[in-house]
């Protein structure tokens, strides 16, 4: 079978697979993609992300040193603009957070990892080819092929744009030896649109376009960052407890187009927009059992909570206040800290409607102040009652 034909039966067994789209690259170094990496690297704009280091993009972006011998780099996609579900009577009534759609139903690691185990297995067995499959954790820059396969170009706010489905794909690869001819990259760009680095509520988009920094990320933070989420970023995080689709939204490319992968819809409203009172009262053990199979395991409990502790600074309501009294003697320091700054901050900002609410949180917090012996959490609840002393304006 010539190359071609080997392409067009290829891609049969891809859409078999039930991906919505797939390109070709060749298996040749991405040199380009390493150096422009290693820049964000040594400007310190992935901090925090620890496993990449320069050793790592050199063999995420050489896919010999993925699969020797290999020729081609298949890159497949599924898209994952889900429509939003209909809320349920009374669902306005209780303070909820936000959760990137992408994160809406099945872990999306688990629904590439078993299309592309059959997948890479159909390819061995009918062309006797040696065939690796990844998705985003694997070391192997998936975007940057996506780009040179010409699957769809890197917008402004360094997503791959993909015609008609826009920002909204996920992506997953395979490296083969079979020699498929490679598809031509997109020759397109965003242009003068900067709707992406608008919409960016904590600047982490760089001007000129193509840089984010993961220090200002709320995706980062709300997912990656195991540690303290930095109090100058906590008002910008509105109610977003893992991930962030603001720039994704903001982008006029596949707008107007709902489309998800079955597995990525969100089987229930909570899904979507979790009650984050509710959140609050979940330990180890019930964290597991909501969240098993779902991208939110990524979080941990511990982050998650901590999480819903800043979004209801942001967008919580006066009675929400027992849910964050409760959070601050939770076990984890990590929740105690990020609800001593969430109830300063609700009581900031219903001082003018609630002023009794204020006291009420001074005299919560100076009683945890007494009691509490973890030196981070007392830095917390002090400046918490520092905020609370000298009241600024409420962003």
């Amino acid at each position: 079978m010539e190359p071609r034909q080997t392409k067009a039966r290829v891609l049969e067994l891809v859409r078999s697979e039930g991906f919505a789209t797939a390109r070709v690259a060749a298996a040749q170094p991405l040199l380009r993609a390493f150096e422009r990496a290693r820049h964000e690297l040594r400007e310190g704009h992935l901090e925090g992300l620890g496993w990449i280091t320069e050793e790592w993009l050199a063999r995420s972006t050489d896919p010999q040193r993925f699969l020797e011998g290999a020729r081609s780099v298949i890159v497949v996609a599924l898209p994952a603009h889900a429509p939003p579900p209909a809320p349920p009577p009374g669902a306005a009534v209780v303070t909820r957070g936000r959760v990137a759609r992408y994160a809406w139903g099945r872990d999306y690691h688990r629904t590439f990892e078993t299309r592309l185990r059959r997948l890479a297995r159909r390819l061995r067995e009918e062309f006797g080819a040696q065939v690796r499959a990844t998705v985003d954790y694997g070391p192997l820059l998936e975007r940057a092929f996506a780009l040179a396969a010409g699957l769809g170009w890197i917008g402004k706010s360094t997503m791959l744009l993909v015609p008609a489905f826009g920002p909204w794909m996920l992506l997953g690869a395979l490296a083969t030896t079979l020699e498929l001819p490679p598809d031509e990259r997109l020759r397109k760009s965003c242009g003068a649109c900067r709707r992406c680095i608008a919409a960016c509520p904590t600047g982490a988009l760089s001007g000129d376009g193509g840089s984010l920094d993961a220090r200002l990320c709320i995706s980062y933070h709300t997912i990656e960052n195991r540690g303290p989420i930095p109090r100058s970023l906590r008002p910008r995080f509105g109610g977003w407890i893992f991930g962030c689709d603001l720039c994704l939204e903001s982008c006029p490319v596949g707008a107007q187009r709902y489309d998800a992968d079955p597995d990525f819809l969100a089987p229930s409203y909570d899904h979507a927009f979790p009650p984050l009172a509710e959140l609050l009262s979940l330990d180890e053990a019930a964290f597991r059992d909501r969240f098993r199979g779902r991208p939110l395991m990524r979080a941990k409990r511990d982050g998650l909570l901590r999480n819903a502790c800043v979004a209801l600074g942001n967008v919580g309501r006066p009675e929400d206040l027992e849910a964050l009294e409760r959070a601050l003697t939770d076990r984890s320091p990590l929740v105690r800290g990020h609800a001593a700054w969430a109830a300063a901050r609700l009581a900031a900002r219903y001082a003018a409607q609630r002023p009794e609410l204020g006291p009420r949180v001074r005299t919560l917090l100076a009683a945890r102040l007494r009691d509490e012996e973890d030196p981070y959490v007392r830095e917390e609840l002090a400046e918490a009652l520092a905020d609370l002393a000298e009241p600024a304006a409420v962003t």
